[in-house]
């Protein structure tokens, strides 16, 4: 069939009015629209792995034992959890501990610590007894693996020299030398009296031998049971 030229124009026009209605829709006129409706949700916060670690285990080394006590109550340890303990085995812990300084401690510092740890404070009455160690005795003779060293060697004192015999006075052996009585036969002592046999004579006399009254020859020697010195 023939459209009439002056049908012509209105069939394009109804052509292109057809073509439009099957194409895209338009976009809105807003662009905030289209930007809220493309924006993504923002991610929720997530707890950190520090929030939720446990404190440490402080370094209650050389501190008393009730400093140390509450030092662990300020990190939530119940004092039931907390043993102590004497740090060697020949010590005997008393109950009145408070002032006994710590030598170790499980667990070890810097080690966690949850509240539902159990903490053991090994004590010593002296901070410097921390640093002894015999195998866990603070008194080595108390180590059954102990061993006393030898006995020092003594030599044998050397004799003592023999006393020194004093010069006899002049005159020599069996001299008579006068006495004040005047008597003569017989000698007389350094004091002046006469050399009788068996009585005592003067430290002066020692080793001396004179003429005793009774015309024997004596010597005025130590006799070791009756002091001092006699003529014999």
């Amino acid at each position: 069939m023939r459209i009439s030229r002056l049908l012509a124009p209105v069939a394009v026009l109804g052509a292109l009015a057809l073509t439009g209605c099957g194409g895209a829709a338009p976009q809105t006129a807003d662009p905030k629209a289209n930007t809220a409706a493309t924006a993504a949700p923002s991610p929720k916060a997530t707890p950190t792995a520090a929030s939720s670690a446990p404190p440490a285990m402080p370094d209650l080394t050389g501190r008393t034992a009730q400093a140390s006590r509450e030092a662990l109550a300020a990190l939530s340890v119940p004092v039931t959890r907390i043993t102590i303990t004497a740090l060697h085995t020949d010590v005997v812990l008393p109950e009145a501990h408070d002032t006994w300084y710590v030598c170790t401690t499980t667990p070890k510092a810097g080690d966690p610590l949850p509240s539902t740890t159990d903490v053991t404070l090994n004590l010593a009455a002296k901070q410097a007894d921390c640093a002894v160690r015999h195998h866990g005795y603070l008194d080595e003779k108390n180590d059954p693996a102990y061993t006393p060293p030898p006995a020092p060697t003594t030599e044998a004192p050397a004799p003592a020299p023999a006393p020194t015999k004093a010069k006899p006075p002049t005159g020599g052996s069996g001299a008579m030398t006068p006495c004040p009585d005047g008597k003569s036969g017989y000698a007389c002592t350094s004091n002046g009296h006469p050399v009788v046999d068996g009585q005592f004579c003067p430290n002066a006399d020692r080793g001396r031998t004179a003429r005793a009254t009774n015309g024997t020859t004596v010597t005025c020697s130590y006799d070791p049971s009756i002091k001092p010195y006699r003529w014999q």
